[in-house]
């Protein structure tokens, strides 16, 4: 009876652990976690190991209230907020914030155990995605590696010749529907070396040890015009981040979708004006 009353116990226990599961939302092959919960909704905030390929190595997710002045997300004063354990032979353990965000994360591993990526994000249901990458050598330090790949983002679909089709103009380049658009002003910030255009970045795979694959995406929006949804794969040099090969939409579709979480679906060609 006690032996049927514990497995009828551990049963339950692995169910509610399956229940409160967090999917990847990017990354096939990565371990996904809350890196918010809010107050009275905080069960699938839960820590959880995630160890590097070599075993030697590990992540540790962690949680801890974070306090809010007067009323905080849903109309509470706190909520949880993920942060990293990172734990490595000979150099320690170290705590690491996780960059600024409230959506799901992804964490994925290098093949080597010497680094990984969080895939996060903190803008809305298209836009704001980001990637960043940590160094066991430095693991209190996130990198943005994308920076590269922005620029290039602009060289690929520029933005300043996108159009804008509505129902008074299908074609989109009459004045009425890109009076909002100087064209000068418009060339001068993307010629301008410091400029980020911030399109979705996301960490999908690594090609090898130094090498991590980046779907980049023009945010879903119309604001965006004719480039509305456009997709580049990135291979990243890490920690670098210069560009090593260049994806289009369908090759990154043949060659990747066998490394994504969800069905990637190759976008409608962009609309430019002359």
């Amino acid at each position: 009876m006690q032996r049927l009353l514990l497995f009828v116990v551990t049963v339950l226990f692995a169910g509610m652990q399956a229940a409160f599961a967090v999917q990847p939302t990017w990354a096939k092959k990565a371990t996904a976690f809350p890196e918010q919960c809010d107050q009275g909704k905080a069960q699938p905030c839960q820590p959880v190991r995630i160890p590097a390929p070599d075993g030697k190595s590990s992540v540790e997710v962690r949680y801890r209230k974070k306090f809010v002045e007067g009323l905080g997300l849903s109309g509470t004063d706190w909520f949880l907020q993920a942060y990293l354990r990172v734990t490595t032979p000979g150099r320690g353990t170290h705590d690491a914030a996780l960059p600024e965000g409230f959506q799901n994360i992804d964490l994925l591993w290098s093949p080597d155990s010497h680094a990984f990526f969080v895939d996060g994000g903190n803008g809305g249901g298209y836009w704001g995605f980001w990637v960043y990458v940590y160094l066991l050598d430095d693991p209190e330090e996130p990198r943005d590696v994308t920076e590269e790949a922005q620029r290039d983002m602009l060289k690929e679909f520029p933005s300043c010749k996108a159009a804008y089709p509505n129902a008074e103009d299908p074609g989109g380049c009459k004045n009425i529907s890109r009076r909002d658009i100087d064209v000068e002003t418009c060339r001068e910030t993307e010629a301008n070396p410091n400029y980020s255009p911030e399109y979705n970045m996301t960490g999908i795979d690594w090609v090898n040890a130094s090498t991590v694959l980046v779907m980049a995406e023009i945010p879903c929006s119309t604001s965006q015009g004719g480039i509305m949804c456009q997709v580049m794969g990135y291979e990243l040099e890490v920690p670098a981040g210069r560009v090593l090969k260049r994806i289009d939409a369908k090759h990154l579709k043949l060659s990747w979708q066998k490394s994504m979480a969800w069905n990637f679906r190759i976008p409608e060609p962009p609309l430019y004006c002359e």
